[in-house]
């Protein structure tokens, strides 16, 4: 293997900021498939490695994508790879290669292809780290690119990128544009990828592997695919061709998902998509993706399509005809609702007999709530004075914008579910359920909150001791369940003192001579815990806790400073010798916003020693003494996982810093603070 270096050049119509020009992480992905269809690829394999581990905020450690096109050759490569912004397809600026840079900071590059110019197969690697490109000029960057000729003839091409580091990793307040999107959860990536590719799978023109794992047309799509054309005449005059392809797919979704497609260079991408309410579509039908398609689409046309006010007339004509159009497939296909809507339209009791509906819209809505009780629970038949109080009942709930929610909750529970709340019911009160989903959800909303503390702009203003501590004092949960309700808590008091009031207010334990454990104790016991909490209670295993915080403001980083001040804490509990060695742990825990690379560094290879508590620090063997050291946004992913077997559930609508701020902690507002809350819209 042979190696040179080469510099990155680019012209002056494409800057940095480029890179990362895509709405979301998932269409960067997108764009480096594309990169591999056009390449020729047949097979393209696509490997993540999951960590579901507390530490892995994404739940992703790298992302793979292989393919078996004609690859890039080394004489090439500068061209194709290095040279940004060139024309070296048809179509774009010659950046997508680099839209692994808004997914992650590290992007490798491994390639083997026929080369011309050696008239042999050459392989190349190549890496780059996207904090080299920051603050200095592309043209001077150097880049180390390895290469190797090969002798022998008929190898088989490929291209291979991986993306490392993700930034959804690396850094405390991630970018919109660099979240990690749904689409690559385990649960999700494959159904994404059909969602956009369906034509290569359903067709077979290209094998996607996602972990090894074929997607298979079958494990999508239901029978064939329905197509329609459709002519549409614009304001012009002239006609065109628009193509519907109707895919009924194999999800528990239960609706319609319809998607815009245009060309380009030479594949169908998905341009725009929304879940589309249909007249005469109901979930018994399944799940529907509809793909449609026109040379008359184009991106001006999707910018606009969104938009529910009328708008150009172009736009509206056009929305109207694939309204139209979506609706008369539905409803040839659902002729059960067609009869049970000409029954409901001649029914006494129907709401809008002698009265008009509040719009259109509102009317459709009530047939479909109608035809889905009737369907799931077979209340309307049964009793006329069901349908007495219930159709009214539901007219008000559609008008007053409450029936999304209610239906939504009530339609969707399965039978075993309902037997489930059934039972759950019979054991407590309806009340006490709706309180734990109350808490849950207040603690979720505290989390984002919290977050914005420490990593927002507030942060630079906020007070360690008089503001940060007074909040995270009612928000012990935090460090564990075991800690809500506040038990006996010290904030900011001498630590000597606190040993001295637990041994013996609570221990009642007091050295003695005779014991032969009156020891001069060492250790600094004038320093000042931040946060210092006694729990009562006694674990599974007969022990009580003790547990000492730290907090640091969020401007202050830990250092090696902050990592010797809780060592101390834990050398003046341990050579404590009135403290109690048996049936009582120590706890003790440094947190701030951030960790500088000395903390860093010294932290990673503390952790590397207690593989079993990724948070771990150090333990003591004097005592029963663990000491953890940690980031903010480490204890709030921590949370957040724990409060996951509900987060999924619960809708939390999202509640401004300064509007919490102001209803519930507004004795800590100083001027600084109130300055910055009034920039906070």
């Amino acid at each position: 293997m042979q190696s040179i270096t080469e510099k990155l050049t680019t012209n002056t119509r494409v800057i940095k900021n480029h890179f990362t020009k895509y709405g979301d992480t998932f269409k960067a992905f997108k764009e480096l498939i594309n990169n591999s269809i056009q390449a020729g690829a047949k097979n393209i394999r696509i490997n993540i490695v999951y960590n579901n581990s507390a530490s892995c905020k994404s739940g992703i450690e790298k992302i793979s994508i292989l393919d078996d096109g004609s690859g890039v050759s080394f004489s090439e490569f500068k061209k194709k790879i290095l040279q940004i912004g060139t024309k070296v397809k048809e179509k774009g600026q010659g950046i997508g290669r680099f839209s692994s840079f808004q997914i992650g900071e590290l992007m490798k590059i491994e390639t083997l292809a026929y080369d011309e110019k050696e008239k042999s197969f050459s392989k190349t690697l190549f890496g780059i780290d996207t904090t080299d490109l920051e603050d200095i000029e592309l043209e001077k960057t150097d880049i180390k690119v390895d290469f190797q000729i090969f002798d022998e003839a008929g190898l088989t091409p490929y291209y291979r990128v991986d993306i490392e580091h993700l930034h959804h990793n690396t850094q405390a307040k991630i970018a919109k544009k660099n979240k990690i999107t749904t689409n690559f959860l385990e649960s999700n990536i494959a159904q994404s990828l059909f969602e956009n590719y369906p034509y290569e799978i359903f067709n077979g023109k290209i094998n996607f592997y996602v972990n090894e794992n074929k997607l298979l047309r079958s494990d999508f799509v239901i029978d064939e695919p329905v197509f329609r054309n459709v002519i549409y005449t614009d304001k012009n005059g002239k006609e065109h061709n628009i193509n519907f392809y109707f895919y009924n797919v194999r999800s528990n979704l239960n609706k319609v998902k319809v998607f815009f497609q245009i060309d380009n260079a030479g594949i169908k991408s998905v341009a725009y998509e929304y879940t589309y309410s249909s007249d005469w579509y109901t979930p018994d039908l399944g799940t529907w993706f509809i793909y449609i398609e026109s040379d008359f689409f184009d991106i001006d046309l999707f910018r606009n399509l969104d938009i529910e006010s009328l708008g150009e007339e172009e736009i509206k004509n056009l929305k109207n005809t694939v309204k139209e159009s979506i609706n008369e497939f539905f409803k040839a296909r659902n002729k059960r609702f067609e009869k049970f809507v000409n029954s409901l339209e001649n029914d006494k009791f129907y709401p809008y007999k002698d009265d008009q509906p509040a719009s259109i819209s509102q009317e459709v809505v009530f047939k479909k709530i109608a035809y889905l009780l009737e369907d799931e629970h077979h209340l309307i038949q049964r009793d006329e004075k069901i349908r007495n109080f219930l159709y009214p009942l539901l007219d008000k709930a559609i008008s007053n914008g409450n029936i999304e929610y209610i239906f939504k909750k009530v339609l969707k529970l399965s039978e075993e579910n309902l037997e489930k709340f059934h039972s759950l019911l019979q054991k407590t009160d309806l009340e006490d359920v709706i309180h734990f989903t109350s808490q849950v959800s207040e603690k979720l909303e505290f989390l984002s909150f919290l977050h914005e503390l420490v990593y927002g702009e507030i942060s630079k203003y906020l007070k360690e001791r008089s503001q940060l501590h007074k909040i995270i004092e009612n928000e012990l949960w935090l460090f564990g369940e075991n800690y809500n309700g506040a038990p006996h808590l010290w904030s900011d008091k001498k630590i000597g003192n606190i040993l001295d009031e637990l041994r013996y207010k609570f221990f009642g334990y007091s050295p003695s001579e005779e014991d032969e454990n009156v020891i001069e104790v060492e250790g600094n016991m004038d320093d000042i815990t931040d946060l210092f909490f006694y729990n009562e209670r006694i674990t599974d295993n007969d022990v009580r806790e003790i547990m000492v915080v730290e907090l640091k403001s969020p401007k202050c980083a830990i250092g090696q400073k902050e990592l010797n001040q809780i060592d101390r804490y834990a050398f003046t509990i341990e050579e404590n010798s009135a403290l109690p060695s048996e049936k009582v742990k120590y706890k003790l825990l440094l947190i701030s916003s951030k960790l500088n690379g000395y903390a860093k560094s010294k932290v990673k290879s503390q952790r590397e020693n207690f593989k079993d508590n990724p948070f771990l620090y150090d333990r003591k063997t004097e005592k029963n003494i663990e000491v953890y050291v940690m980031a903010w946004s480490e204890l709030i992913e921590l949370n957040k996982r724990k409060l996951g077997y509900l987060h999924n559930q619960l809708s939390i609508k999202d509640k401004s810093v300064k509007e919490k701020f102001e209803t519930e902690y507004p004795d800590l507002i100083d001027e600084k603070i109130s300055a910055q809350l009034r920039k906070v819209l």
